[in-house]
């Protein structure tokens, strides 16, 4: 099975977790994005897969090209094009100091990308799974309509369909979120998390109220509900309780019409926690494309997160159908 992802790829600027943007004098350069992570993570696990983005022609546009044909992701559908090369910087946080993000992507060559730039129906013609993200549709009315096709002609070919609805509320507000991602997932046979996205009984939103982490008696009829409204097959999500900035306690969920598992409570210490939630959408798709069954799957993504977590930099490489067995060295609370 062919897989492909469409999404802005970004430079990451850090500080040391001992310095803060006040006091840092230099930053650790990282490059990645949602759809890049997901990407790299699927190729180092034996999938194949490609990536449509757009990046300038400069030294940095063309060290992304690099990396990704180092790590097997097929280039040929990317755009040298455009101004700049998106950027965030990141104040990494410690102990009961949180990490911070500060994004410069105005004006980028992906934000800056225009309908009829790419032919979706050709370039969908070699492949099987089509994936995206909620961060996409945050960046410009423009991006927007080009999502909208893709996905629609995705759909239309006959292609699977992902998203991970990740949201930034630096990039818009919850409400314009939740009123804008339905429209693609309705075409989407798998997403990642239940918000934003709209879910509208008697007048309002049956998921406004909920607590951070509502337990699986409260979660099963609001995923049930969107399991019927949305056509959506599977819906995947983790659990992330906060200790301090450098130890949480994680479990992930998975839901299909038919019923809902969950693995076990994890602590962990936190290296880099950015590129974690993608590391577990990888690890969802990897057992789907594969056909593994929903609690391996789910135990192979959460790990895969967790092992994600002790590495620095945006993306993990590592194969994820081995990724299980580092739960049994994670340190478990047992609940």
């Amino acid at each position: 099975m062919k897989f492909i992802t469409f999404g802005e790829v970004l430079m990451r600027l850090s500080t040391e977790p001992s310095r803060t943007f006040k006091t840092t004098d230099q930053f650790n350069l990282n490059i990645g994005g949602s759809e890049m992570n997901v990407a790299l993570s699927l190729a180092a696990s034996g999938i194949d897969t490609a990536m449509i983005t757009v990046v300038p022609d400069n030294p940095f546009g063309n060290r992304i090209v690099t990396i990704l044909n180092n790590n097997n992701v097929d280039t040929s559908n990317i755009r040298l094009d455009g101004p700049r090369l998106g950027t965030y910087f990141l104040e990494q946080g410690f102990n009961i100091r949180s990490s911070s993000v500060v994004y410069d992507r105005k004006y980028s060559s992906f934000e800056q990308t225009k309908a009829g730039d790419f032919d979706f129906k050709k370039i969908f013609e070699d492949y099987d799974w089509f994936h995206f993200s909620g961060i996409n549709p945050a960046l410009s009315g423009d991006i927007q309509e080009i999502l909208f096709e893709a996905v629609r002609t995705a759909s239309e070919i006959g292609l699977k369909i992902s998203s991970d609805l990740n949201f930034r509320g630096s990039l818009w507000t919850f409400e314009e979120a939740r009123k804008t991602m339905p429209q693609y997932i309705k075409y989407c046979d798998v997403i990642f998390g239940y918000e934003p996205l709209e879910l509208i009984e008697d007048g309002k939103d049956i998921k406004d109220g909920l607590e951070r982490n509502p337990d699986t008696e409260t979660l099963q009829p609001i995923l049930k509900k969107i399991h019927e409204v949305y056509d959506v097959s599977h819906i995947a999500f983790t659990q992330r309780t906060v200790i301090h900035s450098n130890k949480h306690i994680i479990k992930g969920v998975y839901s299909t019409p038919s019923g809902l598992v969950e693995t076990n409570t994890y602590k962990v210490e936190i290296l880099d926690r950015i590129g974690t939630g993608d590391a577990f959408t990888a690890g969802i798709l990897h057992g789907l494309i594969n056909e593994t069954d929903h609690e391996k799957t789910l135990q192979k993504a959460l790990g895969n997160m967790l092992y994600k977590h002790t590495i620095s930099g945006d993306s993990i490489m590592e194969d994820i159908s081995i990724m299980d067995k580092f739960l049994d060295t994670t340190q478990e609370v047992k609940r």
